[in-house]
C-alpha cells in the first residue's frame, strides 16, 4: 500500500510539474520554412534560371560572356548535339541544395564551393550585381517579403568575393 501511495504521489508531482512550465512556444520559422521549403525555393531558382536566360538572349547582354559556355554545353554549337545537355538541371539543383541549407533548411549542399565553381570565370562585380537584379525579379514575381529578401542577400552576398574576380 505505501508504495503504491508512494508512487501515486510521484506520478501526481510529475504531471503537477510538468504542468506549470507554462505554454510552449513554437520554433520560429527559419528563413527555409518562409520561402516555402523546397518548392519554394526551386520556384525562386526555377524564376532566376529564366530570367538569366532571357537576360543572356538581350542585345549587349551582361551575362552572355559568363554563361556561354554552358548554354553550349546545354543546347550545342552550330549544329552540333549537345555535350552535356543536363549541366543546366545540374546547376538547378545545386542551388535549389545550396539555398535549402543556407536557409536552415534539411537540404544539403554538396556541389563545389563557389571560389573553385567560378575560378577561370573572370565575373565581374558588374556581372555579380546583373545576377542578383535577376534573382531580385523572382524573389518579387514569388512575393517573397522584403524581410525575408534582405536574410536572402546576407547570404547571397557572403559569396560575391568567392565568385567575383577569379
Amino acid at each position: 500500500m505505501k508504495n503504491s501511495l508512494l508512487l501515486a504521489g510521484l506520478l501526481a508531482g510529475t504531471l503537477l510539474l510538468g504542468s506549470c512550465g507554462g505554454k510552449e512556444t513554437a520554433a520560429e520559422p527559419t528563413l527555409y520554412d518562409r520561402l516555402g521549403k523546397t518548392e519554394g525555393i526551386a520556384r525562386i531558382v526555377d524564376g532566376l534560371v529564366a530570367n538569366v536566360g532571357a537576360e543572356t538572349a538581350t542585345t549587349n547582354s551582361a551575362m552572355l560572356r559568363t554563361h556561354k559556355p554552358m548554354l553550349d554545353a546545354v543546347n550545342g554549337v552550330n549544329g552540333q548535339a549537345p555535350t552535356d545537355p543536363m549541366r543546366l538541371q545540374r546547376l538547378r539543383n545545386n542551388f535549389i541544395d545550396q539555398l535549402g541549407e543556407a536557409t536552415g533548411g534539411p537540404l544539403a549542399y554538396n556541389g563545389l564551393s563557389m571560389l573553385t565553381a567560378h575560378r577561370g570565370m573572370n565575373i565581374t562585380a558588374s556581372e555579380f550585381s546583373v545576377w542578383r537584379n535577376q534573382l531580385e525579379a523572382s524573389l518579387n514575381s514569388n512575393n517573397v517579403s522584403a524581410t525575408d529578401k534582405a536574410a536572402l542577400y546576407v547570404i547571397v552576398d557572403k559569396m560575391h568575393d568567392d565568385v567575383v574576380g577569379h
